[in-house]
């Protein structure tokens, strides 16, 4: 790329930055505060957490060592494997859904400098969360090895390519399928391919049998254990090549270590001379192709109304089985649906997790646990809970949490009109409910029949899978409003901001304080601790933390949209 041309993108971007931050430093002192103490007690508590686990799982006899190196090639596999999807995501918005890029083709720049610049900026976007949230990990590794200084930044540096590769991949991907389906069969192909996966993804994983389980867990036994996590050690992944770097770096091995660094650097350089030279030429005609084929939809589209003018859209239909609206709101509503349906950027991701879910809650059926051990059925289920919550709190920041900024710059057209923005921000939070609610409960419902839960049971963990969910999208809505991004039509962005990593963490924090208080009826007799609260207090501040989370950002939001200038 030319670097002139780069030097000056750069210069001002960093300069819009600078002018974001002084402003953001002028007012919002205190959140910046707030902000930072939530990312200091999630480093410290991170920290925390990850030592006490690898100290434990060193002192495990025989298997202890060995299970710690494996957990670590699990990570980075799977942070490899989640960087390529947001990579892929971020990518999508930013090289063929924002207008930042249709400017920068209209200039006398070339191409293939605008797709390097926009790949950069991906990554930027879609890895820095990934150094704040294994910076504890790797802390907590050192110290359990016992290792110095050299260590923390050789493996620092090492994070670099680690990252940059899977940013390419997730590049490429995203230009090989805007090819693909621009062709109408190429599609079909696709979508056949990607149901075939998510069978093989759904029926292919074998649980463990109760004989194995049953067995001493020693080295003979360890391989078939954990025969699922082979893939992991695959000397074609990256992800192995970092965690081969970490281990022999933690050992001393430090030529080991820089072999598996060179073999990271020299992939990713290749990487990058391979995307300036191959995937730089074939951009402009992608993007070209992705124009095309959405202006074929339109006029396909357009063709359908005028062929159909007596039957309304399914969209439609279903808006106005909610008689207890006003006209204004069907129609916000209405415009939130459409929206939603025509950006890949949006319903690609929510399709990515619940598939994720979905296949989560088939394989729980793999478990193997014993259902007549009332103790082990009440700790898999409060876990499940668990899980479910945590992602649950991802979907709502994802997708409510953007949903204010994105009505963009015509924000103020709403604002003047009958309607009000205050009617808006609860519109959102009211529909994004009743969304997450549909999802949640029914695979909290379907889960807890795999786990041979009674009905009563069953019934308790869907209260308890509903209530987050009310609070966690009053959340993401009210903090939506707080700090909008009126400027940017990219939500992966947006949520990278301030006001997204803000809302991921007091999700984070109000999850713990809530499965924790919610669990305490649930567990009280299987756990060796004594619990200083009662059942009913537990679920008397189960039930006042989400009211306090719940009502708070959505009150302070509607006051502050009163003055909110355009």
């Amino acid at each position: 790329m030319s670097f002139r041309i780069l030097r000056l993108i750069l210069w001002a971007r960093l300069a819009t930055l600078r002018a974001e931050l002084a402003n953001l430093r002028k007012k919002s002192r205190l959140m910046l505060a707030v902000l930072a103490g939530f990312c200091l007690c999630y480093l410290a508590a991170g920290y925390s957490l990850f030592y006490i686990s690898l100290v434990y799982l060193h002192h495990l006899p025989l298997v202890g060592v060995l299970l710690a190196q494996r957990l670590l090639f699990l990570i980075f596999g799977f942070f490899f494997a989640m960087l390529i999807f947001s990579n892929a995501i971020i990518g999508y918005a930013s090289l063929f859904k924002n207008r930042e890029t249709d400017f920068l083709l209209s200039l006398p720049i070339p191409a293939r400098d605008v797709y390097i610049w926009k790949l950069l900026e991906s990554l930027v976007f879609a890895s820095w969360a990934l150094l704040f949230l294994s910076a504890p990990m790797m802390v907590a590794w050192g110290r359990a090895g016992d290792v110095h200084g050299p260590f923390y930044a050789a493996v620092l540096v090492a994070f670099l390519p680690f990252v940059i590769i899977p940013a390419q991949v997730g590049s490429w991907g995203i230009l090989i399928i805007v090819r693909l389906f621009s062709m109408r069969w190429a599609k079909r192909i696709l979508h056949a391919v990607a149901l075939c996966v998510i069978l093989w993804l759904t029926l292919g994983v074998k649980p463990v049998t109760g004989a194995q389980a049953a067995e001493p867990l020693d080295v003979i036994s360890f391989a078939s254990l954990l025969r699922h996590t082979q893939l992991s050690l695959s000397p074609m992944l990256p992800s192995s090549w970092m965690a081969q770097s970490v281990l022999a770096w933690s050992d001393g091995l430090l030529r080991k270590g820089a072999f598996y660094f060179l073999v990271l650097l020299s992939t990713s350089l290749m990487g990058l001379l391979i995307s300036y030279e191959v995937a730089g030429r074939v951009f402009y005609s992608s993007w070209t192709a992705s124009i095309g084929s959405r202006a074929e939809r339109l006029q396909r589209r357009a063709l359908r109304v005028q062929r159909k003018t007596d039957r309304r859209p399914v969209i439609e239909s279903l808006v106005d089985l909610l008689p207890f609206l006003s006209r204004p709101i069907k129609a916000l509503t209405l415009k939130d649906a459409r929206l939603f349906s025509r950006d890949p950027t949006q319903w690609m991701q929510f399709l990515i997790f619940f598939g994720l879910l979905c296949i989560y809650v088939l394989n729980l059926r793999n478990v193997s646990m014993d259902f007549a051990s009332p103790g082990w059925i009440a700790l898999i289920s409060h876990l499940n809970l668990a899980a479910s919550t945590l992602t649950l709190s991802t979907l709502t920041t994802r997708f409510i949490f953007p949903q204010f900024s994105l009505e963009g710059r015509r924000l103020w057209i709403i604002g003047l009109s009958p309607v009000g923005l205050r009617k808006v921000i609860l519109q959102k939070f009211t529909f994004g409910c009743i969304g997450a609610m549909l999802v949640t409960v029914t695979l909290m419902t379907a889960s807890s029949l795999m786990l041979h839960l009674t009905w009563p049971r069953v019934g308790f963990f869907d209260l308890a899978i509903a209530l987050p969910a009310a609070t966690l999208c009053g959340l993401a809505a009210g903090l939506g409003a707080l700090f909008p991004n009126l400027r940017e039509d990219n939500p992966s962005k947006i949520v990278s901001g301030f006001g997204g990593t803000l809302c991921l963490v007091i999700s984070f924090s109000y999850i713990v304080v809530y499965v924790t208080l919610i669990s305490v009826p649930g567990l009280r007799g299987y756990l060796p601790l004594s619990l200083p609260i009662s059942n009913s207090t537990a679920l008397l501040l189960a039930l006042f933390s989400s009211s306090v989370v719940l009502v708070l950002p959505l009150f302070l939001a509607c006051r502050r949209v009163k003055n909110l200038e355009f």
